[in-house]
């Protein structure tokens, strides 16, 4: 085999299981422990992955920053199927908090279509507004105010990290722009986005991260929370096996 087509299948089984050994493709391709190791630095200084001890990861992207607009309009049909798990997962009468996030946007269509009898708190503007065209409902809307950062659809800071505080919420629903499976960071944009998602976890029962696949393979600005305090996380249903158990590690139950 060419040495190019050893590193394609290397990127390839990179591709599928978002990690590789050195040991395990020393066997696989029948050569020297040492010869991998080059090929992985040949690739790593092409900046197609990182190299970790005992072998390499996928190389992960930095987040761009992109309005809520925009990601609302992105991969609508996934985001649907992941809201729609969500749904699955709420019950009447219970405290709801949808933080600012395109997939709690349509989430909150979804619980409107379906006018349950739940209260839902929200710093999200357009979550707001889908409520305030459907006044004759069941379900209650409690708006958080604070500082508006228009850029990401929503109210931050300490005077709505003030407000969320006062509440007892049942069930929280928090977006993220990346998440680190290797160290368990969950990650924003935005610091003030992401203490004020700090606060509504914390006065949270119970804890979901709603979020792509996609989002697995890139980090945000800032960190704000880890996998180990989430309960469940719900997703695509197309992770890899290694993904899966990167993310079995933190004790989270994946939907």
């Amino acid at each position: 085999m060419f040495v190019s087509e050893r590193l394609n299948e290397i990127l390839k089984m990179m591709d599928k299981e978002g990690k590789v050994e050195v040991n395990k493709l020393s066997k696989t391709f029948n050569v020297s422990k040492d010869l991998i190791r080059k090929d992985l630095s040949r690739l790593e200084e092409q900046g197609l992955l990182e190299r970790t001890y005992g072998g390499a990861v996928k190389k992960r992207q930095f987040a761009k920053t992109i309005t809520i607009a925009s990601r609302i309009s992105q991969n609508t049909e996934i985001k649907r199927k992941i809201a729609l798990k969500a749904l699955s997962e709420i019950n009447e009468n219970e405290n709801i908090f949808l933080d600012i996030s395109s997939i709690n946007y349509i989430l909150a269509q979804e619980i409107i279509k379906e006018n349950l009898n739940l209260t839902i708190i929200t710093n999200m503007i357009d979550i707001m507004h889908l409520f305030s065209l459907n006044s004759n409902m069941k379900t209650k809307l409690i708006g958080i105010g604070g500082t508006c950062n228009s850029f990401i659809d929503g109210f931050v800071g300490i005077a709505a990290i003030n407000q969320i505080n006062s509440f007892n919420i049942d069930r929280c629903f928090i977006g993220a722009i990346g998440v680190n499976t290797y160290n368990g960071n969950v990650s924003t944009y935005d610091q003030e986005d992401g203490l004020t998602k700090s606060s509504i976890i914390n006065t949270s029962k119970i804890k979901y991260l709603i979020t792509e696949k996609s989002k697995i393979d890139q980090d945000g600005q800032y960190n704000f929370s880890n996998l180990k305090i989430f309960d469940s996380i719900i997703t695509d249903d197309n992770i890899s096996i290694s993904g899966i158990k990167e993310l079995k590690k933190y004790k989270i139950k994946i939907i």
